[in-house]
């Protein structure tokens, strides 16, 4: 499969309606629409690219009838090392009249800014402003984390208010031009601690006109121009290719830092783009992808009582940092108060389930025991959770039955909102 850029968006320029028509068709992923504009980006089930046309699909933005490209952002990028790519393939790219540049890779959010109709535009990778997924669709791959959470799009036109105004201004410069942006916010958080630091960082520009995306040094004339902040470049020591990544990976090591998306230009255009990521981020990224939620409470449900927050942060760190490093503590923090809220939330459910099955057996005649179980069923077949009202009045409604019937936050917040207000619960 082709990666140079210059080749790819070549043929976006040359073939682009072809190219759309089948990022269009593509059931591998996902579309949201709002305003005659359609986004794409990868779903869960397309684990990597396996068209060109893919190789697009991280948030490219377009029109139908006719195909129109509208905004592209970063084409797919890979890891030094995936597609066989080696550090001597990248020698051989870099042949007379290249340029390299390390570039710092921030472990934020992408986002891109663009103008249609007149209107400043900023879009995630799976956001688009007004859309919903499309019916029967996945979510996407690459979703931020805590989508649910946290309001990218509303936080980047803030800080765009607050710090670089000129991006929420339609320019006629500007026009044709995809600004592809690094959101950094400490609520956003993925790995790497930038402290408070609330940002836009301009990561690349890809100008539409000419189906290319701008050198670094163009960047930042444009940067300096409108007052952005740009990507910090880094100045690794060595003759080789191979000895420059090796110091950069070796001045990174111990840090969080993510690490950095080597640049090959030529005098025009970009060429091609590679992420080199440090081994100390792959190691807090594999454990960061076990803390799970899930496996948070299968921990936390092998206590005989259920502990404090001291008591199970003392039995993560007894794992060992190469097991739970102090970076990973703060995220399994987070799936502990999510438990301790829906634990919360099953005892409501629970103590709701046994003042209504009290109240309605005082209800009860005095009478065969048979009989009245026969008329509490009568009365609470019309009740909400007839199932654990039964379990009640048999006296087997222990919290864990409560967790069967609500598994999940969502599930036990849904069944409370079925109690009568006014209950109790």
């Amino acid at each position: 499969m082709e990666l140079r850029i210059d080749r790819l968006t070549a043929r976006l320029r040359d073939n682009s309606e072809a190219l759309l028509a089948a990022i269009d068709a593509d059931p591998l992923l996902t579309k949201r629409e709002a305003g005659g504009l359609v986004l794409a980006n990868a779903s869960k089930q397309l684990f990597t690219p396996s068209a060109e046309h893919q190789l697009f699909a991280k948030g490219i933005v377009y029109q139908r009838d006719p195909y129109r490209l509208v905004s592209l952002p970063l084409l797919k990028i890979y890891n030094l090392g995936e597609r066989n790519v080696t550090a001597h393939d990248l020698t051989a790219l870099a042949g007379e009249g290249a340029r390299l540049h390390f570039l710092r890779k921030f472990d934020g959010t992408m986002i891109q800014r663009f103008e249609y109709e007149g209107q400043v535009w900023f879009t995630t990778r799976g956001m688009l402003p007004g859309a919903s997924l499309s019916a029967g669709q996945a979510q996407d791959q690459d979703a931020p984390p805590y989508a649910n959470t946290f309001d990218y799009i509303g936080t980047a036109r803030r800080i765009a208010h607050t710090k670089y105004p000129e991006l929420l201004v339609v320019s006629p410069g500007a026009r044709d031009l995809t600004l592809v942006l690094e959101l950094l916010h400490p609520d956003a958080r993925v790995i790497t601690d930038y402290g408070g630091r609330e940002d836009l960082v301009l990561l690349a520009v890809f100008d539409k006109s000419r189906g290319a995306y701008w050198p670094l040094e163009r960047i930042r004339e444009f940067a300096t121009e409108h007052r952005l902040t740009t990507a910090d470049a880094y100045t690794p020591v060595g003759t080789t290719l191979a000895e420059q990544i090796d110091s950069l990976l070796a001045t990174l090591a111990g840090t969080d830092e993510e690490g950095t998306v080597l640049v090959i230009e030529e005098p025009d255009e970009v060429v091609y783009r590679v992420k080199i990521k440090t081994p100390d981020y792959l190691r807090l990224l594999r454990l960061m992808v076990r803390c799970t939620y899930a496996a948070t409470v299968e921990m936390l449900d092998s206590f005989a009582d259920f502990p404090a927050w001291p008591e199970f942060d003392n039995f993560l760190q007894a794992q060992g940092s190469d097991k739970v490093p102090e970076e990973v503590l703060g995220l399994y923090r987070e799936h502990y108060d999510a438990f301790v809220v829906y634990r919360a939330d099953c005892e409501r459910l629970r103590k709701w389930a046994l003042d209504r099955a009290a109240e309605l057996r005082r209800e009860l005649p005095a009478g065969d025991p048979r009989s009245n179980r026969k008329a509490f069923a009568e009365r609470a077949k019309r009740e909400p959770h007839a199932g654990l009202l039964f379990s009640a009045l048999d006296g087997r409604l222990s919290l864990g039955k409560v967790r069967e019937y609500a598994g999940t936050p969502a599930e036990v917040g849904q069944a409370l909102a079925k109690v009568p207000p006014g209950s109790g619960a």
